[in-house]
């Protein structure tokens, strides 16, 4: 019967023993401390206020930061204002100082893209100056200090330096002008003419030296330092051509084997000489074009350029045997004409 009155009383010394322990491991005779606030004082002085409060400092971890100097005490455990028995240690945290980043390219970004730059890279925007360079369109960076991907502490200043001008320039209307007006007139609005090409002779042609077409077409903005690509008529030819046969195309006449002007029918080795026309489908704009001759000897390619629609262009080729001219406008057929 004794027995559970004995376990009872081994359980009650038992629990006041740890609670007496416990309350002597907190609170020893040398009585309460309050945690001072460490976080923000250089590690010397949070050792010299923790020692004032009876207490001991222990560095725990260290961090860059952004803000606080290297060897700063950026955080602490227990926290200020705590009540804790004296003697006890306070963890502590340091700073490593402020971190290195590399300086972003900024190179043709807009001011506000440079700005926001910066800003991404913890670094902040400095002086903007402005500095006229015709070849770069006005807004853009063309400098900055430091140099891109230089290595500099969080929260250095990136000044730049930004285009002031070169406004946006439109290519002139150069079409129906003489070239050498066209370049005149390029020249006084300061743009560059890039290739001139000629056209061959044909029925229906602008007067020869006329520009035709353009590359880029009038109205187009232009990047800086590029040019326009002119097409010149050659001009009609000097003798009205026979009518154009179907598809576009007027074969001269077959020479004569007798010599009293009979046409005579090609025998597959015979080799003519002939004047061709071949008549483009109207277009809006320039479009790649291509005449190509096949005949006994092979295939091979007369005209191969950009050109407005709606001309006539002609040519005089030698044939072999029987042979075909095939027109293609942005690589499709237009016309196949048999010779």
């Amino acid at each position: 019967m004794y027995l559970p009155l004995l376990c009872g009383l081994l359980f009650v010394l038992t629990v006041g023993g740890v609670v007496w322990a416990v309350r002597v491991w907190l609170t020893p005779a040398s009585g309460i401390a309050t945690v001072p606030a460490l976080q923000g004082m250089p590690i010397e002085r949070a050792h010299a206020a923790a020692a004032h409060a009876g207490l001991g400092v222990r560095v725990i971890a260290h961090h860059a930061d952004f803000h606080a100097a290297q060897g700063t005490v950026i955080g602490q455990l227990p926290a200020a204002g705590e009540r804790v028995r004296a003697g006890r240690v306070v963890d502590v945290i340091l700073s490593d100082g402020v971190p290195m980043v590399r300086t972003p390219n900024l190179s043709n970004l807009s001011l506000r893209d440079a700005t926001v730059a910066i800003e991404n890279a913890h670094l902040v925007p400095g002086e903007v100056t402005h500095s006229a360079d015709e070849r770069v369109v006005a807004g853009q960076v063309i400098g900055q200090h430091p140099d891109p991907l230089t290595l500099v502490p969080a929260g250095s200043r990136v000044s730049i330096v930004v285009a002031a001008g070169r406004p946006r320039v439109f290519a002139p209307n150069f079409i129906g002008m003489p070239v050498d007006a066209a370049r005149r007139a390029a020249h006084d609005v300061h743009v560059a003419v890039g290739t001139i090409t000629r056209l061959p002779v044909a029925p229906g042609a602008a007067r020869a030296g006329t520009v035709v077409a353009q590359n880029p077409q009038p109205g187009r903005p232009l990047a800086p330092e590029q040019t326009i690509d002119l097409q010149v008529s050659g001009g009609p030819p000097s003798a009205t051509p026979a009518p154009a046969a179907s598809g576009g195309l007027v074969p001269a006449a077959a020479p004569s084997a007798s010599g009293l002007g009979a046409a005579a029918l090609p025998s597959p080795d015979a080799t003519r000489i002939m004047r061709v026309s071949v008549a483009l489908p109207q277009s809006t704009q320039a479009e790649p074009v291509r005449v190509v001759l096949e005949d006994a000897s092979g295939s091979r390619t007369i005209f191969d350029q950009i050109t407005r629609g709606g001309v006539t262009i002609s040519f005089q080729v030698t044939v072999v045997g029987q042979g075909t001219l095939e027109t293609y406008v942005n690589g499709k057929l237009v016309s196949s004409t048999p010779l």
